[in-house]
């Protein structure tokens, strides 16, 4: 990632995304900030970007909502310039047992990132292959290895984005785009340790706590940047040992 690269980063007002945003900011890139609803959390981040001395403007919208993320790439590419490194993030598990899922509520799971993903990736390709070449990382979750007791319509979406971040990988290899996902977990900001359901399914944990923001967002970063520049149609965990478990 050189100075100056602006980065889309969905779903970023707060938790994940927020690092993201933010590590990437760090490192030289202008960004724009992406919510739905959380428009006060997301003004902040943009506040912390320019304190840094980069550019930031925030883009309210919807992923799942094709007319909402070509508004939100046509405002970038105006305010920032031509998207170059796309993180996507911006997701809502919904916990429920298989059965209980109305059709609504399971096509609107899918929709996040089996979906989701594919809208803002095409929206963002044309200009990254018009400049030679861009970076696209997912944001994706074990749920979509393992399964997903009590999140089945998540697991799906997640296993979706995953041949999403392979498929894209290997179209568009050649063309300069590289295309990584980043598997997580349970994250520090949703987990209290002083909750007896939280902290007894520490042990399936290999390193014996959840994963870090600072970890996700690093590694995020790292993909982003030269550094990573053989690294393509990989999906990293970055878990704190769950799928060891």
């Amino acid at each position: 990632m050189h100075e100056g690269s602006v980065a889309f980063v969905t779903g970023s007002s707060k938790g994940v995304g927020r690092a993201i945003a933010l590590e990437l900011a760090g490192r030289g890139a202008d960004v724009a900030v992406n919510c739905r609803s959380s428009v006060s959390e997301a003004e902040s981040v943009c506040h912390m970007i320019r304190e840094m001395g980069h550019r930031a403007t925030l883009v309210i919208g919807d992923t799942r909502v094709e007319e909402d993320v070509q508004r939100m790439t046509d405002e970038i590419r105006r305010v920032l310039g031509p998207v170059t490194v796309l993180v996507n993030n911006a997701v809502y598990a919904l916990q429920k047992q298989f059965l209980e899922f109305t059709v609504d509520e399971w096509k609107s799971q899918v929709d996040y990132k089996a979906v989701g993903y594919f809208l803002t990736a095409r929206s963002v390709i044309p200009d990254m292959l018009k400049h030679g070449g861009g970076v696209i990382v997912n944001v994706l979750s074990t749920a979509g290895e393992r399964g997903g007791y009590g999140e089945i319509a998540y697991a799906v979406t997640n296993g979706g984005a995953m041949a999403l971040t392979r498929g894209l990988a290997s179209e568009f290899g050649k063309r300069g785009i590289r295309v990584n996902g980043v598997m997580t977990n349970w994250v520090e900001n949703a987990f209290h340790a002083d909750n007896p359901e939280d902290a007894k399914l520490l042990p399936r944990f290999a390193l014996g706590r959840v994963t870090r923001l600072a970890e996700i967002a690093k590694t995020v970063a790292f993909l982003a940047s030269d550094d990573a520049s053989g690294i393509t149609g990989a999906i990293i965990p970055v878990d704190a040992g769950f799928l060891l478990t």
